[in-house]
């Protein structure tokens, strides 16, 4: 048995071509892909280093009280290192953050080469012991003393009761202002007994039971035992079990 071949040319011509042309393809791809890569090397090393985009505006946002805007700017500055893309905004956030008075601070970046910095300040509504200071929802924040207003009311606790304090503080406080009095300060103390003073300098003992029991208690005591008398009124102990006691000033 025999077999014959025929091959056509034109056939022939065209798988080489077609070869050739294949190959050229995955040539073209490889060398396109090493132009890219080196490109993107080359293009991440120019953005990175520190002198392609340098930060030359420092823009300090806020309203500040205990805090100066110009420090501020000053502090930021000294932390910029790098340009725009390689800028570490949280070492800068983190470096504000340390400053007692400095609640939140929000950095950003502004093309081409300035940073916003927008820094919330810290706002006490109490002092806590003589160490610092509280804000509205019970944080604790120490600045320097030469710093904490004198005039804010006083609480005292155990460290961990900040919170509870500031709150029971907030209820008491609303309701001793219907009689005209103020709240100078609140006191717990480690055996976990409540008393505080009012700004007239009158001292109220409710110690560790019955506390609502208690300060009711006294809140009906002000208009009528003592009305007349609020001015001689040194300390009044609500410890008893139906009654209270009184100590006059000499």
């Amino acid at each position: 048995m025999s077999i014959d071949m025929v091959v056509n040319p034109n056939k022939l011509q065209f798988d080489r071509s077609e070869n050739v042309h294949s190959h050229g393809s995955r040539y073209f791809g490889i060398v396109f892909v090493l132009i890219f890569s080196v490109l993107l090397v080359w293009g991440g090393t120019f953005l990175s280093h520190p002198d392609t985009l340098p930060i030359k505006q420092v823009r300090i946002e806020g309203d500040f009280t205990n805090l100066s805007p110009v420090d501020l700017q000053l502090l930021v500055t000294d932390k910029v290192r790098g340009g725009f893309f390689n800028l570490n905004v949280d070492a800068v956030r983190l470096a504000l953050l340390k400053e007692a008075w400095v609640r939140e601070v929000t950095v950003k970046r502004i093309w081409p080469d300035a940073l916003r910095v927008i820094v919330i300040e810290q706002v006490p509504v109490v002092r806590w012991k003589d160490t610092g200071l509280l804000n509205a929802i019970g944080e604790y924040f120490s600045p320097d003393l030469e710093s904490i207003p004198s005039a804010l009311p006083l609480l005292s606790g155990p460290e961990g009761t900040e919170v509870t304090l500031l709150e029971r503080f907030n209820g008491m406080q609303e309701r001793v202002q219907f009689l005209g009095f103020k709240i100078a300060s609140l006191t717990l103390n480690e055996r976990r007994a409540w008393s505080f003073q009012l700004t007239n300098g009158i001292k109220i003992v409710l110690g560790r039971r019955d506390f609502e029991e208690r300060f009711n208690r006294f809140l009906t005591l002000i208009p009528t035992t003592i009305s007349g008398r609020i001015d001689q009124t040194e300390s009044i102990d609500m410890r008893y079990t139906n009654g209270f006691s009184i100590k006059w000033k000499k």
